[in-house]
């Protein structure tokens, strides 16, 4: 993949786009032995977005025993001084 990567063109918000590349592997299955893929049905979260990225440690964070009794009222008291 990382060869393909080196000669993909900037896509969506001029950014190399990962799936550009795993489609021209796709396409074309001498170059590296062809792509496998599996169906995915957790929670998704796109990280090269920033909001969803403060989502994502949020939601990550409030779920984990070590965090999340502690977070989760400090979400709450935050939140409840937002206008």
């Amino acid at each position: 993949i990382f060869d393909v990567l080196e000669t993909t063109a900037p896509g969506k918000g001029g950014e190399i786009q990962l799936t550009d590349a795993m489609q021209v592997l796709a396409a074309d299955d001498s170059i590296a032995g062809g792509v496998y893929g599996v169906i995915f049905r957790g929670r998704r979260y796109d990280t090269g977005d920033r909001l969803d990225y403060i989502k994502a440690i949020i939601q990550l964070a409030s779920d984990r025993d070590d965090l999340g009794a502690d977070l989760k009222p400090w979400i709450k008291e935050f939140a409840s001084k937002l206008d």
